[in-house]
């Protein structure tokens, strides 16, 4: 009768190579990575914390994101997580990933990775920065876009206006912020429920009929392709200018997951 052994579990599984076309990406430093905390904040999401080579002296702007290697081989697969926070007293780095109820390659990570295991990327990255001219800032995106959008809410001076519509699936899928601290800067947390991610019209509902302060501002869109162009579309039906909305796609539907934004084994590479 043959056995199974079950093999013991390493803390290198996810330490891959960085390959030459990662670390050659401009404005980058490579990042040796090991996970110090990681726990559930909710039904969807997971909290990771990471400590290593690269965090000595990391400087970064609300908004950008790290890239981790998650696999080998000759077509590396890689994934892009936008910083919730940094602790330049601990050289500690946040994410809060979309890691239960979807299994692509990304969330795999996110959802079995645990404190001492290594992981490897490159960062800091992204051109979405707060536009510090802007009288006030909007952000509508989903659950993926919860993370950077709060962290960037965060960032603005106490007396600069700020709101962030964003969509979960249930009041339990709501991020902790230290928003709501100014009476400037608010968060409302709007709910979907069955309804598919792809499907939900409640985003565009919101950029369609909500009040824009008196002012230039500036919008940020993210989340599925196909929605984040139509909240596009309807800001800018709104008056807005191409210069005062900055949108970006962090999944799309067709993909694995689609209703859950975690895009295929090659898709955002």
């Amino acid at each position: 009768m043959q056995r199974n052994e079950v093999q013991p579990r390493t803390n290198d599984q996810w330490a891959f190579p960085l390959p030459p076309r990662i670390v050659s990406i401009p404005g980058v430093r490579p990042l040796e990575l090991e996970v110090v905390e990681a726990d559930d904040m909710g039904p969807r999401m997971r909290r990771m914390r990471l400590r290593g080579a690269g965090l000595e002296d990391f400087a970064y702007e609300p908004g950008q994101d790290i890239m981790l290697v998650l696999s080998g081989g000759e077509r590396p697969l890689s994934r892009r997580y936008t910083i919730r926070g940094f602790d330049t007293v601990s050289a500690t780095l946040e994410l809060n990933v979309v890691a239960h109820g979807v299994h692509g390659p990304g969330a795999r990570w996110a959802s079995t990775t645990q404190a001492g295991d290594r992981v490897n990327g490159v960062g800091p990255r992204g051109k979405i920065l707060l536009d510090r001219a802007a009288d006030w800032h909007l952000f509508l995106g989903d659950e993926t876009a919860a993370p950077g959008s709060l962290h960037m809410l965060e960032a603005l001076a106490p007396h600069v206006p700020g709101q962030a519509y964003l969509e979960v699936a249930s009041p339990e899928d709501e991020l902790p912020s230290t928003v709501g601290r100014s009476s400037a800067q608010q968060v409302e947390w709007l709910y979907r429920g069955d309804t598919p991610a792809v499907e939900s019209t409640i985003l565009v509902d919101a950029m369609t009929t909500l009040e824009l302060p008196d002012g230039r501002g500036h919008v940020y869109i993210a989340g599925e392709v196909q929605v984040a162009n139509a909240v596009l579309r309807a800001a800018m039906a709104r008056g807005l200018t191409v210069d005062q909305v900055s949108a970006k796609a962090y999944w799309g539907r067709g993909k694995p997951n689609e209703n859950n934004g975690e895009p295929g084994d090659r898709a955002g590479v």
